[in-house]
């Protein structure tokens, strides 16, 4: 394994360690209430999806591509694969963070910027937005050296003169056999409609038991 495709799955894990801590709160009800729409959300899907996913995307591609188009991964490659996940993550933590921290202070999500008629709480958004552009401008730098080696590994890497194997798992010979319903089809896709029948029938039940839904309007007289 190229010691590239290891260090940016690595840290793309090592960033889903905060990543977690701030879906415990997105999922916890009362905490969430505090932060709900703001951009301590947007903050939180830039650490999962665009950080621990995107940098386990890049560790793929790295040995993925070599294996399809049977070129090498030289050295040169190798070490800039590296350089390019660091610039990644410290620009998407970098905005990251500064997004939950706005997103404490109140700064909503999905909206135009406003100063709120000059709120003297929302002219210091300015600064925050400020930082996240400078992790932006980071962000924009590993982008480019991902596509220069995703298009070297395309077209100019040398070829390799054997052929890469793609490795496939290998069953013990000292294992033993699962029980056979365990290897059926039906057998999956009944637990998952059971599981999906005791997770919704309640809450549909209850919800028919205490139509109609929605709460009592407003009453502006």
């Amino acid at each position: 394994m190229y010691i590239c495709v290891f260090f940016t799955a690595v840290m793309g894990m090592i960033i889903f360690i905060p990543a977690g801590a701030g879906g415990i709160i997105n999922a916890s009800y009362q905490l969430n209430q505090m932060v709900h729409n703001t951009w301590f959300v947007t903050g939180h899907f830039h650490l999962t999806i665009a950080s621990t996913v995107l940098l386990t995307f890049f560790a793929i591609s790295y040995w993925l591509i070599p294996v399809l188009t049977g070129r090498v991964f030289t050295k040169q490659l190798n070490r800039l694969a590296i350089v390019q996940a660091v610039p990644w993550a410290i620009g998407m933590f970098l905005m990251a963070v500064i997004m939950h921290i706005v997103g404490l202070l109140g700064t909503p999500r999905r909206t135009s910027y406003s100063t709120y008629g000059g709120h003297e709480l929302a002219v210091t958004w300015l600064s925050y937005n400020q930082v996240i552009a400078l992790g932006g401008v980071i962000l924009f730098v590993a982008i480019v050296l991902v596509l220069y080696i995703w298009f070297n590994l395309l077209f100019l890497a040398p070829k390799s003169e054997k052929t890469i194997e793609y490795p496939i798992g290998v069953v013990n010979e000292q294992a033993e056999h699962p029980p056979r319903i365990l290897e059926r089809w039906p057998f999956w896709i009944g637990v998952s409609i059971a599981l999906s029948v005791i997770a919704y029938a309640i809450p549909i039940y209850q919800l028919i038991m205490h139509a109609p839904l929605g709460s009592l309007p407003y009453r502006t007289w």
